[in-house]
């Protein structure tokens, strides 16, 4: 029991992260599980939906931040190996860590859903969605607790069976397949795009693709963060290290891409059809909410995993004789370099998607309608939360090295 808290103690960043993602996902499963228990033809349908994708969600993120805090923390349980404690073992402290972390959090974050409960069936209802009133009693905390929790601990067991072998690089000749077989695959479907008849088809192939682009984004990386080169040092630790930078991009890919690139096609549309209206923002916000809400959390969150890494990344700049704030630059370059990224994908998936829609529209090709104000707002949210996570991250380790 001493080992086990200690370990936690230890490494209270990378759960710490976890525990805030766990919040945020037993959250959104609070109120698709309201959703189904409560009775109604719509609530059910509706909460069903809603919690296929937000479970989804969950199921990438917690997946990627377990992956990610055991290798991080890998030379400390093989040091339990050597000193003779047996594999079994180890592996059940691992899991009760997650166990315990992931149902504490689970359980609160049930209960923080409660308030935002009369505004949801508020908006939903004036959107004409038949939806009684809703709770969150034992029964819901129990769904909650088991899905986030089986999520946790499913994310665990996988990086738990590596945890005992070296770990080794993709081979270049396997990255430049994978990169290639992405390129094609996006390719084929951008240009199927073009021959697309009718305009309703377009926005179905969209929301395809958004879903296609976040997913090989992944296996595109090595070609698209060529060009944060640019930005020195700061470019450098993205390109080494994408096995975080994928999981801070890709979240906001697909809310991007859903958002910005679809969005701005539905308003294309919709502009073009006399009388017709978009639903209010806050129906959106509770449809589309419980899905974007974990992926994101975990996305921001990911910096706290990465505090090893920035550790070290302080103690070379001073060991080389860097000037004692360049810590900050390279923070502020990280960040700018995984928005940029970001930001340049969906914004070439906006201009084809637009372009697209207003060839059928309009008869020819233009760029007009990109919804430039939730580009704007969504990658300098992105810039902004991630400058601030590793910002206070790098200060807190930056004061203690002191």
């Amino acid at each position: 029991m001493i080992v086990w808290l200690k370990d936690l103690k230890s490494n209270w960043l990378s759960w710490l992260a976890i525990s805030i993602t766990m919040l945020v996902s037993s959250a959104s499963c609070s109120l698709a599980i309201s959703m189904i228990s409560a009775d109604g033809k719509d609530a059910i349908p509706l909460g069903g939906t809603i919690l296929g994708m937000s479970i989804c969600a969950i199921v990438l993120v917690t997946f990627s931040q377990m992956r990610l805090t055991i290798e991080e923390h890998q030379p400390i349980y093989q040091s339990w190996r050597m000193v003779g404690m047996p594999g079994w073992m180890i592996n059940l402290l691992i899991l009760g860590q997650v166990a315990v972390v992931s149902a504490t959090a689970s359980l609160i974050g049930a209960q923080l859903i409660r308030p935002a409960l009369s505004p949801a069936v508020e908006a939903l209802r004036g959107d004409g969605i038949s939806m009684p009133d809703l709770s969150v009693d034992a029964s819901v905390v129990m769904w909650v607790v088991l899905v986030c929790g089986g999520a946790a601990i499913a994310g665990a067991l996988l990086p738990l069976r590596q945890i005992f072998r070296p770990q080794t690089g993709s081979h270049p000749l396997w990255i430049t397949v994978r990169s290639a077989v992405a390129t094609v695959a996006i390719a084929g479907c951008s240009i199927g795009g073009a021959y697309i008849e009718k305009t309703e088809d377009v926005l179905a192939w969209a929301m395809g693709m958004s879903v296609l682009i976040p997913l090989l984004l992944p296996w595109l990386l090595p070609l698209l963060d060529q060009w944060t080169r640019v930005l020195g040092i700061a470019g450098a630790n993205v390109r080494v290290r994408r096995n975080f930078s994928s999981p801070h991009i890709v979240p906001w890919v697909l809310f991007g891409s859903l958002i910005i690139g679809v969005g701005s096609g539905l308003r294309l549309i919709k502009d073009a059809e006399p009388g017709s209206s978009m639903s209010a923002w806050q129906v959106f916000v509770v449809v589309l909410g419980p899905v974007f809400a974990p992926s994101i959390a975990g996305a921001v969150m990911t910096s706290l995993i990465m505090h090893a890494r920035i550790k070290s990344d302080i103690r070379g700049l001073r060991l080389a004789g860097a000037p004692g704030r360049s810590w900050i630059l390279i923070q502020i370059g990280e960040a700018f370099a995984l928005t940029g990224t970001a930001a340049l994908v969906v914004l070439v998936f906006t201009v084809l998607t637009v372009g697209i829609i207003n060839d059928h529209l309009t008869g020819f090709v233009s760029f007009h309608g990109i919804w430039w104000t939730a580009f704007g707002s969504t990658f300098a949210a992105m810039f902004l939360a991630l400058c601030s996570v590793k910002l206070a991250v790098a200060s807190s380790l930056e004061t203690n090295q002191k």
